[in-house]
């Protein structure tokens, strides 16, 4: 039995099957809750009646031309009419599969004044335009996505604090955090509870990020037992087989 807390990304996960069967098999394997990466790339009606019995807990906005390399666009100076435009896609669709949350992407920036005050001029918009939705923001390391303006947790938790936003959390990956942040996490994951900003969490082996090992994240999912932390817990990795069958470090008692 998976226990109810994970999450799987349908976008990462299942890769063997078509996408429209993906959450079918989730289902089957025990799955009660997913994420979906781009879901805007697939017809609404048959993605929601493939969901049928699973929780959206997060999803993400359009974030661009992926296959022409952008990454969003919230911390871009001279793209807020596209950052507005895919928050709005984002937003509606988010509404008609049921997802609280949403994260948007930053982009590809440097870390600049200008960008800053992009990002938070753009996130600032989003969250009036957010209603009961939960807008995620995420570090992503510069090993796997290179130049992402959002990158460090210390960097993300100053900016979400300026911005002020009830409407605007974390969402924290531990595996980018382990890649960026010389290989730890948890003290960043003590961090972002103790300052109320924590809005999702997402696991991945830190080792070419397929299967976490069996107490790899131990500590981290023990923390959030004991503080009562209510969220899922996304899992983003890359099976290094068959999806069901790597699914056997769950049964480690970690969690």
């Amino acid at each position: 039995m998976i226990p109810p807390r994970f999450a799987a990304n349908l976008d990462w996960l299942y890769a063997e099957q078509a996408y429209l069967d993906r959450a079918g098999a989730a289902r089957a394997d025990g799955f009660m809750a997913v994420e979906l990466q781009q879901p805007h790339l697939h017809d609404v009606d048959a993605l929601t009646a493939g969901l049928a019995g699973l929780r959206v807990v997060l999803m993400n906005a359009p974030a661009g031309d992926w296959t022409a390399g952008e990454r969003g666009f919230a911390a871009l100076a001279g793209c807020e009419a596209r950052f507005r435009d895919t928050t709005l896609r984002g937003l509606d669709l988010a509404a008609r599969l049921g997802s609280p949350r949403l994260h948007l992407l930053s982009g590809l920036a440097q870390d600049t004044p200008q960008a800053r005050a992009t990002w938070l001029a753009n996130l600032a918009w989003a969250a009036e335009q957010a209603g009961t939705v939960m807008l995620t923001v995420e570090p992503i390391n510069h090993r796997d996505m290179p130049g992402y303006f959002l990158h460090r947790q210390a960097q993300a938790l100053a900016l979400l604090a300026e911005l002020g936003s009830p409407r605007v959390a974390l969402q924290l990956d531990l595996y980018h955090c382990r890649v960026a942040e010389d290989g730890e996490s948890l003290s960043h994951l003590v961090r972002a509870l103790d300052l109320g900003l924590l809005g999702h969490v997402q696991v991945a082996g830190t080792a070419g990020r397929h299967e976490p090992g069996r107490d790899e994240y131990a500590a981290e999912l023990a923390l959030l037992d004991a503080r009562g932390w209510p969220g899922a817990v996304g899992l983003e990795y890359r099976p290094r087989q068959d999806t069901s069958a790597g699914l056997a470090w769950l049964s480690s008692g970690a969690h």
